[in-house]
């Protein structure tokens, strides 16, 4: 017997807006397959095991996963948002499949009862994202809300019952199916010991270090026959997955002088509305919040959250009027003054040249000196910024820093711009940074209400198409022809991808792109690709040469990885030898006393660590932290190899376990180590799934983007 079989008559209007509200979130949250919205085109976008993935069904959920990203910022997402979201749209979907099919091959089962008995029975357990419906004011939940909706018959109530009867079915299934995956996961007392231990005992110790990097390259040599035994011994170390290596022509879909000159004239036929705009009437409001990437807030802004460029305009305008378009770094403004008024606070517009300390600070110096004085005698900032600044960020926009309020510059700096007077070069000034000569443009406590059309220049399908197209006409030819002899004849420029592409790989201009992988590891030596979309337009690749999985060969990597590794390997095996010599000169059991050895070495103390919270001089080392929190007090240790250098320690004072702490904290660590282990066999057996599966993705040959 359902669950409707158990719900009766009448509710509360506030039940309603609850539950309202919940239907409206569940897509999002529980996947559109629960609304019974499968269904539409009968296009295969792909498979897992046979089972189909329905072009409809993805590009609903990736509609409303756009959506939801899209009322969350207030943003319309970019490109590579929505390349990500697409991602995780169909990981999701084939993980799901995946899933379904393993409760099936499995036999595990959810009964009406066991569904029952939780709603009835046990209804403060239910997930939050059902119990969030029925917290009052207080925030807690409310059992009489909660037992009002279950005596509800309306056909609102109905249908939210019926969603929460099919999302805990679904809940049961997956708890079942980890159940079964994660059953035998155990921790033992060690393993929580161990944890305590490594977050709680603290030790403190003095140590002498002594650094592989002080063995000069010189006193190292390297033969043919060392590196040969090295990588014997080593071989395992030099495994490699299936991989490729690329090259590509490039189709760029940026956007062209037309697509601005149409985005310009798009935001000038908003004009006539935004003079319309009046803060009293939020009616009016539409002309911004459906043409721009800012939203009207209605509200007072400060200059330091305004664009320079925006800015620039507001503090030279009349009330009520309405600015050309600005051209700023984040994109085209279309801007309404409304109101101005005076503010609390003071707010400076400043401009820098900033030179680098480098590799000779003194010669930073001297060129600051210089160039101050070559400002001074009246040359241009904007030019001087552009020729020497170090600060890339605004170097081209005449060093300018925008407007920024007290607390926002180290203090140096906010010292020199304070105490200058307008149109004063200051400086140098030395920060952290480097050495700065500023130039004060202004100072202002004014504050801003404005209404502000946004938009960024995007490429038309126009343009995009007609990226593709040369793309498609290039691979067509170049797969009957020469792929560097036809790039050489339209002049276009092949870029060499330096590493080799291995699954899951980061690609130079493509990031982890699955298509490119997918060609690169499934095709032949040779193969021209058909144009793949990657970040900036369409590609063209070109598999130079192929290795399947296994290991790089000695000739590989004699000539670069071999040298460096024999000879760090040599370095410490030198530094073993004077390790031993240097602990064998300790005396009276204290190692401060090798200073009457050698003044000039350096004896460290690293003050009350943990394993979990290293020394920073030392870092994280399981060879060092396995040796040193054995140690007793007093203790010193023999020479300690890391692949840093040798360490000799002596402990200073290392604190046993608290039991009365270790035995209050037993469980919660207990648990979070059994969390931890589940998760990681979860995630080890998807992945195992997904690598058996027989997944075909041909979202690559739908969707033009």
């Amino acid at each position: 017997m359902g669950l409707m079989n158990k719900l009766r008559d009448k509710t509360h209007i506030i039940l309603i807006i609850l539950i309202l509200a919940f239907l409206a979130t569940i897509i999002f949250e529980w996947g559109m397959d629960y609304l019974g919205l499968r269904g539409g085109q009968v296009n295969e976008l792909g498979s897992v095991n046979g089972q189909e993935i329905k072009y409809a069904d993805y590009e609903n959920q990736v509609n409303f996963a756009i959506d939801q990203q899209r009322k969350q910022t207030g943003e319309e997402p970019d490109e590579n948002l929505v390349k990500m979201i697409r991602e995780q749209v169909w990981d999701q979907m084939v993980t799901q499949i995946l899933a379904e099919q393993e409760i099936k091959r499995l036999g595990i089962t959810v009964t009406n009862q066991e569904i029952l008995n939780w709603v009835y029975n046990s209804p403060q357990t239910l997930p939050d994202v059902i119990k969030k419906n029925f917290i009052d004011s207080t925030g807690q939940f409310n059992m009489s809300i909660y037992q009002q909706a279950l005596a509800t018959k309306t056909p609102e109530v109905t249908k939210f019952w019926s969603q929460v009867e099919e999302y805990l079915k679904q809940t049961l299934l997956s708890q079942k199916l980890q159940s079964v995956i994660t059953g035998t996961v155990r921790v033992s007392e060690a393993e929580v010991l161990q944890k305590f231990k490594d977050d709680n005992v603290k030790a403190t110790f003095d140590y002498v270090f002594m650094d592989v990097n002080s063995v000069a390259d010189g006193q190292i040599q390297v033969s043919e026959d060392d590196m040969k035994k090295y990588y014997d011994s080593h071989k395992d170390d030099f495994k490699r997955d299936a991989s490729a290596k690329l090259r590509y022509v490039l189709f760029s879909d940026t956007p062209t002088m037309e697509d601005t000159v149409a985005t310009e004239k798009m935001m000038r036929a908003l004009v006539k509305d935004l003079k319309k705009l009046n803060p009293a009437d939020s009616l009016t409001f539409t002309v911004v919040n459906d043409n721009s990437l800012n939203k009207f807030t209605n509200t007072f802004v400060k200059p330091n959250e305004i664009t320079p460029e925006v800015a620039s305009f507001l503090f030279n305008a009349a009330k009520d009027s309405i600015s050309d378009i600005i051209k700023a770094s984040d994109g085209f403004h279309l801007v309404k003054l409304i109101d101005t008024k005076e503010g609390s606070e003071t707010f400076t517009n400043a401009q820098h040249i900033l030179i680098n300390f480098g590799t000779d600070t003194n010669a930073a110096k001297t060129k600051a000196d210089q160039v101050a004085q070559r400002l001074r005698n009246g040359e241009d900032f904007t030019k001087l910024a552009a020729e020497n600044s170090d600060d890339a960020a605004n170097k081209f926009k005449s060093g300018d820093l925008g407007w920024f309020g007290k607390g926002s510059m180290v203090k140096p700096f906010e010292d020199a711009v304070m105490n200058a007077a307008i149109g004063e070069i200051v400086g140098p000034v030395k920060t952290n940074f480097g050495y700065h000569i500023i130039r004060v443009k202004g100072r202002q406590n004014k504050e801003f209400k404005f209404a502000d059309i946004k938009k960024t220049v995007k490429a038309t399908q126009k343009t995009k198409d007609a990226a593709r197209k040369r793309a498609e006409d290039f691979a067509y030819v170049s797969k009957k022809g020469n792929f560097d002899e036809e790039a050489k004849k339209l002049g276009l420029q092949i870029v060499d991808i330096p590493q080799y592409v291995t699954k899951g790989a980061f690609i130079p201009g493509a990031g982890q792109n699955n298509n490119v992988t997918k060609f690169a590891l499934n095709e032949n030596k040779g193969t021209i690709s058909d144009p793949i979309k990657i970040q900036t337009g369409y590609a063209v690749y070109v598999i130079v040469d192929k290795f399947p999985e296994g290991f790089y060969s000695y000739d590989e990597l004699k000539v670069q990885q071999l040298p460096t590794l024999v000879k760090q390997q040599k370095k410490l095996d030198y530094l073993q030898n004077q390790a031993a010599d240097l602990k064998s000169k300790i005396q009276s059991n204290d190692i401060n006393t090798l200073k009457n050895i050698n003044p000039q070495l350096t004896i460290n103390r690293a003050d009350t660590v943990t394993v979990s919270a290293p020394n920073p001089m030392i870092g994280a080392d399981f060879d060092f932290s396995n040796v040193v929190f054995k140690l007793q007090n007093g203790q010193i240790s023999d020479p300690i190899r890391t692949q840093r250098g040798y360490y000799i320690v002596q402990m200073r004072n290392i604190l046993p376990v608290d039991q009365t702490k270790f035995q209050a904290e037993y469980q919660n660590i207990k648990t979070q180590l059994l969390n931890n282990k589940k998760q990681t066999i979860v995630q080890d057996w998807l992945a195992d799934l997904k690598e058996k599966a027989v997944i075909v993705d041909n979202r690559d040959k739908m969707f033009r983007e």
